[in-house]
């Protein structure tokens, strides 16, 4: 898992049946690199929201029969004082 901001939405006119209520958004992940990825946000995050962000095998199983679409999913929201 990564820890990363939202920095922006992604927008679609066609959405795969397959694909839950959710959004699209580009996150900047932090680290050294400041790499960019598109998650999927099941859970409403904002624009400049500190987010988790998990890849991978941990992202796929969240979707029925573990059938995912993407392998970035946003799971939880950050506090930004840490506590």
């Amino acid at each position: 898992m990564k820890t990363g901001k939202v920095v922006g939405r992604v927008w679609a006119t066609k959405r795969v049946e397959t694909l839950p209520a959710g959004a699209l958004l580009e996150v900047e992940l932090d680290g050294r690199a400041k790499e960019r990825v598109i998650a999927f946000d099941p859970l409403g995050s904002g624009d400049g929201e500190r987010v988790l962000v998990t890849f991978g095998e941990a992202a796929t199983n969240w979707f029925p029969e573990g059938k995912a679409i993407v392998d970035a999913l946003i799971v939880g929201a950050l506090d930004e004082d840490g506590g």
